[in-house]
């Protein structure tokens, strides 16, 4: 009967029955291996996705030129100029000159009243001419008491005359002698009493001593003005020799040592705006200038001293300036934006330096940066070393959508970018903000890059 499974036809629906039961479990192991797959691939896109992104925005390498400023401010004033004072006191009677004026050297400036110093010269004339009648009469005696002595001496040889008339003799003609020694002595200090108050009275007179402008004048018609032969001197104008103008400017410590003789400068004026000049550093000063010694905003500046090279129309002693001295250039410098560059803890990048495998790359890596810092340093220094913490200079490159924070040795710079002189190489893409996230961001991290600087990137491309 075909329904009997017992009879010898039921061995065929048998080994029927057999080989369906192994396609089933095949079907059922592949599809566990499917869904064992889905799942992690699931577990990793939700890992993945767990994971937190930082949005940055990015710039490449570049190559070009690259000029290192320093910047001071400062004020205009003329290479030459003359403040002038009176030697004597005195009243002003004649001041012939006016603010901004061109004067030639010698021209006259100010006339001081003589009548004073014009009566102590004829005082003192009177008292040298008393001196030099006196010095005659003197040289009178000393005469008459030489004929004495002589005539005295002829008869004591002769023996015609005493010893004490002898003696008087010789005493007279000795004290005679001496009268005239003291009369040209009072002779000559009248004399120098008669120059000094001929000296005086010329200094009545001021006449300029240079070519130039008269750029401040200070007293007027009238005013009594304090010499300096026995005051503090006050002065009554100022003349300037306006064909060299200078800027001295205030230079910080910190850049005074990047500063050198004829760097050039551009100058740039308050007083004229959108427009530029050429100078070059003539001096450096060697003393410090200290604001606020002693306090927790203390600042130490040196004076620096710039020529004017351009010819300046209308340009006036006193006026504020701006000087950007070029202190070096480069004209084929890998530069990034200054602020790229950043500051990460020299212990966790070895660690992690160890542990990743070495990649050949043209960067430098963590291990040699450290090494170039520890070098140099002394046995002295190693316990100030180990107190502190250390730290790497260095920028995050995009690497697999990773921020890899890759050591850098720096150059020059200007105020945008800095040169890379070793660990980056032209076109790398690295990350250069913002300023927060930079602070943050750590080796490795996700990244996004922001919209705004994609499409930067496909303008420029």
């Amino acid at each position: 009967m075909p329904l009997n499974v017992c009879s010898p036809m039921s061995g065929p629906l048998i080994e029927v029955d057999f080989t369906m039961n192994k396609s089933k479990k095949k079907k059922l192991l592949i599809g566990g291996g499917i869904a064992l797959v889905i799942i992690i691939l699931v577990i990793v896109n939700l890992t993945r996705s767990s994971e937190s992104t930082v949005t940055v925005s990015t710039d490449k390498v570049k190559e070009g030129r690259l000029i290192s400023l320093v910047t001071a401010s400062g004020r205009v004033q003329p290479k030459t100029e003359v403040q002038i004072s009176a030697n004597v006191s005195g009243e002003i009677v004649s001041l012939p000159v006016v603010e901004g004026q061109r004067v030639a050297k010698g021209d006259l400036l100010v006339q001081l009243d003589p009548r004073q110093y014009d009566a102590s010269v004829r005082q003192s004339q009177a008292g040298y001419d008393a001196a030099l009648a006196n010095l005659r009469l003197e040289e009178a005696n000393l005469a008459e008491a030489t004929l004495v002595k002589d005539r005295a001496q002829s008869l004591f040889d002769k023996g015609l005359t005493s010893k004490e008339n002898y003696d008087a003799a010789m005493t007279r003609f000795t004290t005679t002698q001496a009268s005239v020694e003291a009369a040209k002595s009072r002779a000559q200090q009248a004399k120098a009493a008669v120059d000094q108050a001929r000296e005086s009275l010329g200094y009545t007179t001021i006449r300029s001593p240079i070519d130039g402008y008269v750029t401040d004048l200070r007293s007027e018609m009238g005013e009594i003005v304090m010499g300096s032969l026995n005051y503090q001197a006050s002065v009554i104008m100022v003349v300037s020799d306006l064909s060299e103008i200078e800027v001295e400017v205030e230079v910080d410590e910190t850049d005074i040592g990047q500063v050198a003789l004829d760097q050039e400068v551009r100058i740039e004026l308050d007083a004229m705006p959108d427009t530029s000049f050429k100078g070059v550093v003539t001096e450096i000063g060697n003393s410090a200038q200290v604001s606020n010694l002693g306090m927790q905003d203390q600042v130490t500046n040196f004076m620096v001293t710039i020529l004017v090279a351009d010819s300046v129309p209308n340009l006036k002693p006193g006026m504020t300036a701006t000087c950007d001295i070029t202190t070096d250039r480069r004209t084929n410098a890998l530069k990034i934006p200054i602020g790229a560059v950043v500051l990460r803890d020299e212990d966790i990048l070895r660690k992690k330096d160890e542990e990743a495998k070495p990649e050949s790359s043209a960067s430098l890596g963590v291990s040699d940066a450290v090494a170039d810092t520890d070098a140099g340093g002394t046995d002295d220094d190693e316990s100030d070393i180990s107190n502190r913490k250390k730290t790497i200079e260095g920028v995050f490159v995009i690497r697999d959508k990773r921020a890899k924070f890759v050591p850098v040795a720096t150059g020059i710079a200007d105020q945008q970018d800095i040169e890379i002189t070793a660990g980056l190489q032209k076109d790398d893409e690295i990350v250069t903000g913002p300023f927060r996230t930079l602070r943050t961001l750590e080796d490795g991290d996700l990244i996004k890059v922001e919209e705004s600087a994609k499409k930067g990137d496909k303008e420029q491309s």
